[in-house]
């Protein structure tokens, strides 16, 4: 199996890179990042690869990079051909990066994608699995299930929806096979330069900065651990001619005042840490209550999390103390 993956440098990239390698069934994994906001520290740190840049380059290594934009559309045309499965992750992530700058969001998350899917088509791809977001579906009632009308009240949201469309159509016209999954709010290693709610206060924890809780801390979110994450997205490795979408979550509600508490405990138990916190104004764009209905994904794929919150963060904490070590 040859499989490319988009953003691959990322947080969740590495985590499936990482999981891939020890599949004797992967013969090839490419990575496309322009490396603007991603180093190769990670891969280097988890297996030997060959790089070019702006082409492919055929080489004998079991992982290539290629250090590209997603919106070139000539090096996607190029890097998608003899590929079994593209898991495109590339995006502009973030409700308030896209409320700042609508263009950019717009420009990586739809023609970025757009680039990948088209590339797909024209080279026969098997599968092109996008990720997602529950951001599609707007200030919805949770918890959010598949079925929802997508209202999305973010250009974030509006640029995910624009490219599950353009899946959907892919499928029906062309017989692309196409899966969305919408991932919930995702933590755990190799996430030292995400700016994601769990991340950031790790980080400043360990800095000894104070966190900042936007609005009074009610704010709940689906939290799961990227390794869970990495499974759903193995699990749709497989030829299929039609669009499924699916939610990649717990399922369960917590609020920030939560995930303070559980950092404050483990971080003052295990660390001997103090943790300070301060509040801020509510962010534009932030849905008050956010979290998905797994069951669809149980039900066809017999998929579920097996990460605990409190041992997902405990794992995360470990590895960014690690890391400080080093």
């Amino acid at each position: 199996m040859r499989v490319l993956i988009t953003g691959g440098l990322g947080f969740i990239g590495i985590n499936l890179i990482k999981s891939l390698l020890n599949s004797k069934k992967v013969k090839k994994i490419i990575i496309i990042d322009n490396m603007s906001k991603n180093s190769n520290h990670y891969l280097k740190t988890i297996c030997k690869y060959t790089q070019s840049t702006s082409r492919y380059i055929p080489s004998k290594s079991r992982v290539h990079l290629i250090k590209a934009c997603i919106t070139d559309a000539k090096v996607a045309q190029q890097a998608t051909k003899n590929i079994d499965f593209v898991t495109h992750l590339a995006a502009e992530s973030g409700v308030d990066l896209s409320i700042k700058n609508p263009m950019r969001a717009f420009n990586t998350n739809v023609i970025g994608a757009f680039n990948y899917l088209e590339g797909s088509r024209i080279n026969r791809v098997k599968g092109f699995i996008f990720a997602s977001s529950g951001a599609v579906f707007g200030d919805v009632k949770p918890p959010i299930r598949e079925v929802d009308n997508r209202n999305p009240i973010s250009p974030y949201g509006s640029s995910k929806l624009s490219i599950e469309t353009y899946c959907e159509t892919y499928s029906n016209i062309f017989g692309l096979g196409t899966t969305i999954l919408r991932f919930s709010n995702a933590y755990g290693p190799y996430s030292g330069h995400k700016n994601s709610v769990v991340h950031k206060f790790v980080r400043n924890i360990l800095n000894n900065k104070s966190i900042k809780i936007n609005g009074k801390g009610n704010h709940t979110r689906d939290f799961i651990y990227v390794d869970d994450i990495v499974s759903a997205i193995k699990l749709n490795y497989k030829k299929k001619n039609t669009n499924d979408s699916y939610n990649i979550s717990t399922g369960k509600e917590t609020s920030l005042k939560k995930l303070v508490q559980l950092l404050t405990d483990i971080f003052t138990i295990e660390y001997n840490k103090k943790v300070k916190y301060i509040y801020g104004s509510k962010r534009l764009g932030d849905m008050l209550r956010n979290y998905s209905s797994n069951l669809k994904i149980k039900k066809y794929l017999s998929w579920k999390p097996k990460t605990k919150l409190e041992e997902g963060i405990r794992k995360t904490i470990s590895w960014y103390v690690g890391e400080s070590i080093k």
